[in-house]
């Protein structure tokens, strides 16, 4: 993160609530323009309609909720709106003779403004170690528009005759302004401060901008998760397994079971192999911070039993203990109910209130919010299909592990199920026959992360530790980042 400058916008700034106001209104004033005006056409909806529109509530709506931590939020929603004040110049000026205004000043008007909206981009991505130059731009595009005669005489006949669009866009020039002024720059990042969000991240990873060229091509060759997935399928033998899981039981963690072993094998696999970590949205890679495992859990174990989804949070440094306790808090919640009661359930329920035809429009614009980056965090934690990992285990139902497709909705890389514990003989070096116990496990996983060689290395280390879990106990001497 070196070289890199991060803004913040605290929810107590009055800049930001001014912010708010002046895009609330904008909007409001723009929506009654809308209603009154005689033109149409797809252009004219698009870039005087949807773009501004949506650039005024995602700033509303975002600066206060994200602003303090995420203020590179604000970055596409200005873009939306340069690009309405750049054809907008163009039209008001149309015909010139009527508007007096010269040439050269639509021109380098029009200039003005698309390097004010570029300015706005390399400030708030980092780029631009302060936020004065775009300051002084954006109110030097005002200065010049106040002193140009035609200008002067616009304004207030629009207070006076209602003209709300030029209402709309004297209410987005203020708002980009105070909304400059909220911002304020933090200072330098410190040696082992966590991770600071810049423009490019998403709200639940960041941008992997290193890596070479094919990996940031293939994403758009192989579109789909269902078109880029590897499939595996291991056994191990679960003596040392069954051992170790008894231990734990002796010690008070009496539902601790195979899945705890898998998962803390998991977690300490992240620990060594952060790429286990990324995940791709948008023909993008990122890594995310964290852990965030997906499992389903039946209410009962029988025929048509309702059941829910667990979401679990966990870090490459936790031990057995930590998984534990971590996935049990969420089977106690999931459990304690005999109605579903997830925030996922609710929310199933609150979806499944919408038409057939008005809701496929709805999955529609959540998919392209998620591709976009703009779906909100709090969708992301409920949603089944944004995650880490999804682990089904066959055992409990006595058949073989199955190969679980991923999800082209969402982001979750690996999907990994286990079937129930097998018996094979077999003979030992000196030619006796020997019963041993075997588990057999398959994964299908998201192969445009990471390469098959960073994978089979992965894998082999998750196999070595759930053959001798021992070391789980422990966290990790070393955590590894992975490159930025």
């Amino acid at each position: 993160m070196k070289n890199i400058t991060t803004y913040s916008a605290r929810r107590s700034n009055i800049f930001v609530w001014l912010t708010v106001l002046l895009m609330l209104a904008s909007a409001v004033t723009r929506i009654i323009w809308l209603s009154k005006t005689d033109e149409s056409g797809l252009f004219f909806a698009v870039v005087f309609g949807v773009l501004p529109l949506a650039a005024n509530l995602l700033i509303a709506l975002r600066l206060p909720l994200r602003g303090e931590k995420y203020f590179y939020v604000t970055v596409r929603p200005v873009i939306c709106i340069t690009v309405c004040f750049f054809v907008r110049i163009f039209r008001v000026s149309a015909n010139i003779e009527r508007s007096g205004w010269p040439f050269i000043f639509v021109i380098l008007s029009a200039l003005l403004c698309a390097f004010q909206g570029f300015l706005y981009y390399k400030t708030f991505s980092g780029k631009v170690k302060t936020k004065l130059w775009v300051l002084l731009l954006y109110a030097a595009g005002i200065a010049a528009a106040i002193a140009d005669r035609n200008t002067r005489a616009i304004v207030p006949a629009a207070f006076e005759y209602g003209e709300f669009e030029v209402l709309s866009d004297i209410a987005m020039a203020l708002g980009i302004i105070t909304m400059i002024l909220s911002a304020r720059r933090l200072p330098e990042p410190k040696e082992g401060e966590p991770y600071r969000f810049r423009y490019g991240d998403r709200m639940d990873g960041r941008l992997v901008r290193g890596g070479i060229p094919l990996d940031k091509v293939s994403p758009y060759i192989m579109v789909t998760r269902n078109t880029a997935d590897n499939m595996l399928k291991d056994s191990i033998d679960v003596t040392g397994m069954e051992r170790y899981i008894h231990k734990k039981r002796r010690e008070g963690l009496k539902h601790f079971g195979i899945t705890h072993v898998i998962i803390a094998s998991y977690m300490r696999t992240c620990a060594e192999f952060p790429g286990l970590m990324r995940f791709l949205s948008g023909q993008k890679v990122y890594q995310r911070m964290k852990v965030t495992m997906k499992m389903v859990v039946k209410k009962e174990l029988k025929v048509g039993a309702p059941e829910t989804i667990i979401s679990v949070d966990l870090l490459p440094s936790d031990t057995a203990d930590d998984v534990y306790r971590k996935f049990d808090e969420q089977i106690q919640i999931a459990n304690k109910s005999d109605e579903l009661d997830s925030g996922f359930d609710n929310l199933a329920k609150l979806i499944n209130y919408i038409p057939g035809l008005a809701l496929k429009f709805v999955v529609w614009l959540l998919k392209t919010m998620d591709y976009l980056g703009i779906l909100p965090i709090e969708l992301m934690e409920l949603s089944p299909f944004h995650g880490s990992l999804f682990i089904t285990s066959m055992g409990s139902l006595g058949i073989p592990p199955i190969y679980h497709h991923l999800y082209d909705f969402g982001n979750i890389p690996v999907f990994i199920a286990f079937g129930a514990k097998r018996t094979e003989y077999g003979v030992d070096s000196e030619g006796n026959v020997v019963r041993n116990k075997y588990l057999d496990y398959s994964g299908v996983i998201d192969e445009r992360i990471v390469d098959g060689q960073y994978y089979a290395s992965a894998f082999k280390k998750l196999r070595s530790l759930m053959q001798h879990p021992d070391q789980l106990d422990e966290a990790p001497e070393v955590v590894k980042e992975d490159i930025d």
